[in-house]
């Protein structure tokens, strides 16, 4: 027992970041104050929307709903969270090799890494259930079997979740390597979430008003097919010491199960992970030289896909962009209904004619929201001084950033661009311009973005996450974006509001940003080289 406790003392000190947060600051007040208060803002947010939630079922004296809801939803993120984290936290561990030398049974082993799992998910889970299950109790008036069963809830909940993600986690580490499939699984599932958060945000009162409507359903479909929701409903309402003796026996021989199954296997996936194929020994293999600027493309890209948080947040807005095509072509309508609410009284048939400029103005918007090249200096890291060294011009290794971004952003343009086209007729010479404009305003962006990143690197990242999203260089080219597009769409609504031609409007549009780019151009290599040698790591 005693090693076993050292073991789990040994293993829960590391890794277990909740909200991804590292510091060299040596203040330790402030490694548990900022954790503190994200988990507290995170909290407040449950509580809010609970409470929304709450209010429509209170209507149809159908509260208890509400916990069905968010057991499931909870159990969701759980196993999503948990898919990302089974990989660092259970199969490909930096003490694997320590740990499975030492004479310790496999199944020892493998409790101590899922019991290190199960407190990282209890916490999880803990931050999403317990504000639903507190507003539950200001509506519905409880006894103490209500908080002995909630407390029940919180404690097993993970455990289905975590045994999916074991099997799921087993499965990608067997059949993949680090960088092909489960980054893309990660970058998918994270796009998803946040689609679903933004649909959710934007049609808040639609759902609500059918969640009232269609309460009693969901709730019998929710508890039909996912036994915890189930069992805890059927607690709430009618509490029976056997449904709960029965719903913790269950969990544990569930728990027990998975342990001792995947410890057979738990050694071979762990040597998978680590193996480095080198196939045949008699295969003759070439070396594939390419052009200095294509190499460093193409090092662009492999970084920019082999992080799923870079990939995410840049590639949100450009996936919005041709979501927002699509909806703009389909519910063509909305639009007047939008530019109504800003003041701007424009019928159907005006956006149809006016369509180039809103789409002029849309591309400006999702290319200066979509700084890609605001994060690429600081995502060096560490290898900088080797770029520094390489027989190419700083100019060259910069501008191979932009092109790099530029490539990326350019396909999702043109697809929403050709939506736009096909539903509405287009003049050939405003296809013309809006394809250079989905050209000219990313080379404008992302220039600006990598001037930023060389002004504010950040060198000394623990991870991708605090780059992407914690720099100044990202902060600052975010403001940056915002205040440009802004600038931009309010010429654009000038113009149309002074009835200038709509071919004239656009490509003056054009023409300005490409006299800017090419100003960007100049001064970027004018300062390039400076700026990049004053880098140092």
């Amino acid at each position: 027992m005693r090693k076993l406790r050292s073991l789990i003392k040994a293993c829960m000190s590391d890794n277990m970041s909740l909200f991804k947060i590292k510091s060299k600051n040596k203040n330790q007040a402030s490694k548990i104050v900022l954790p503190i208060f994200l988990a507290i803002v995170l909290f407040s947010a449950i509580w809010f929307y609970a409470s929304i939630m709450i209010e429509p079922l209170a209507e149809v004296h159908l509260e208890y709903v509400l916990l069905t809801i968010f057991v499931m939803l909870t159990s969701i993120l759980t196993l999503i969270e948990g898919i990302y984290k089974s990989s660092n936290l259970l199969f490909n561990c930096k003490d694997d090799n320590l740990l499975l030398a030492l004479p310790i049974k496999k199944s020892t082993v493998l409790f101590v890494r899922i019991f290190k799992f199960y407190i990282f998910e209890l916490a999880y889970n803990a931050l999403f259930l317990l504000p639903a299950m507190i507003v539950y109790t200001l509506y519905v008036e409880v006894n103490i079997t209500y908080y002995l069963i909630s407390l029940v809830m919180i404690l097993l909940l993970p455990i289905i979740p975590i045994v999916i993600s074991c099997i799921i986690g087993g499965i990608i580490s067997l059949s993949s390597t680090k960088f092909k499939f489960k980054n893309v699984a990660q970058i998918v599932i994270t796009t998803l979430v946040l689609l679903i958060v933004f649909y959710i945000s934007f049609n808040i009162e639609n759902i609500l008003r059918d969640l009232a409507q269609n309460a009693k359903s969901i709730n019998d479909i929710i508890t039909k097919l996912y036994y915890p929701a189930g069992a805890y409903n059927k607690m709430i309402l009618n509490f029976n010491v056997n449904d709960l003796i029965i719903f913790i026996a269950f969990h544990i021989l569930l728990c027990m199960i998975t342990i001792l199954s995947l410890s057979k296997i738990y050694y071979k996936i762990n040597s998978n992970v680590k193996t480095i194929k080198t196939g045949d020994k008699n295969k003759k293999y070439k070396i594939k030289t390419n052009k200095p600027l294509k190499s460093l493309i193409k090092k662009e890209l492999n970084k920019f896909i082999s992080s799923p948080v870079f990939v995410t947040n840049a590639g949100f807005g450009l996936v919005l962009f041709i979501i927002g095509c699509i909806l703009v072509c389909i519910k063509a309508d909305s639009i007047t209904e939008i530019l109504s609410m800003q003041g701007i009284d424009i019928t159907f048939s005006q956006v149809e004619v006016y369509m180039p400029v809103i789409l002029f103005g849309f591309i400006c918007f999702s290319s200066f929201m979509t700084s890609i090249t605001s994060s690429m200096i600081s995502l060096e890291g560490r290898t900088f001084n080797i770029l520094k060294s390489l027989p190419i011009s700083p100019f060259k290794i910069i501008f191979s950033k932009v092109l790099t971004a530029v490539l990326i952003m350019f396909p999702f343009l043109v697809i929403g661009d050709i939506i736009v086209f096909i539903k509405f007729n287009f003049k050939l010479i405003e296809i013309l311009i809006i394809l250079l404009t989905s050209i000219i305003l990313p080379c404008v962006a992302e220039t600006i973005g990598i001037l930023i990143n060389l002004k504010y690197p950040k060198m000394n990242a623990t991870n991708d996450t605090e780059v992407v999203k914690q720099s100044m260089s990202s902060t600052v080219s975010v403001f940056t974006g915002i205040i440009l597009s802004i600038l931009t769409i309010s010429v654009l609504v000038g113009s149309v509001e002074s009835n200038m031609n709509i071919d004239l409007i656009i490509m003056n549009g054009l023409a300005i940003y490409t006299i800017i780019f090419i100003g960007l151009l100049i001064y970027l290599n004018k300062k390039s080289v400076k700026e990049f040698n004053k880098i140092n790591v």
